[in-house]
């Protein structure tokens, strides 16, 4: 799954999911929230304040984006059904049952635990932000005049 969803990515997502599996396979420990975990992978993958977007963004309480707009290697924020309908926060990997809104996310369990982060299956049906990673345009020498 994992290397399906990176091939499938857009390169900036890929870079995202690439950076999260080489923490998840060294053990780095990030301590601190879900947000701040997520937030060390995108920083990590290279993508830190203008570098991403926010192709969407409501309150708590919805509406909820609609699961097509969801993208490998983008950066949620949700409501975590399986818990006590908390708000969590970690790295769209890929969908495991579409229809259940059931995906695997990269993700890690907060509460300043000295553990990395992991893959686990979140239903995302109440996301309420997607933050995603923008590549930088090329300097203006390295573009490709047709020559």
């Amino acid at each position: 799954i994992l290397a399906a969803a990176e091939s499938a990515a857009a390169p900036a997502g890929r870079q995202v999911l690439g950076t999260g599996r080489g923490m998840v396979q060294t053990g780095q420990v990030i301590r601190g929230s879900c947000w701040t975990y997520a937030s060390a992978v995108y920083k990590q993958a290279g993508f830190e304040g203008k570098s991403r977007t926010r192709p969407y963004k409501t309150k708590k309480a919805g509406p909820y984006a609609d699961a097509e707009a969801l993208q490998p290697g983008d950066f949620l924020s949700y409501v975590n059904l399986q818990y006590k309908r908390g708000v969590h926060s970690a790295i769209f990997v890929a969908w495991l049952d579409r229809d259940a809104e059931e995906a695997l996310m990269l993700s890690y369990v907060g509460s300043k635990r000295a553990q990395p982060g992991d893959y686990r299956s979140y239903t995302l049906s109440h996301v309420y932000m997607i933050q995603r990673p923008a590549m930088r345009s090329p300097p203006a020498d390295d573009v490709w005049d047709g020559g």
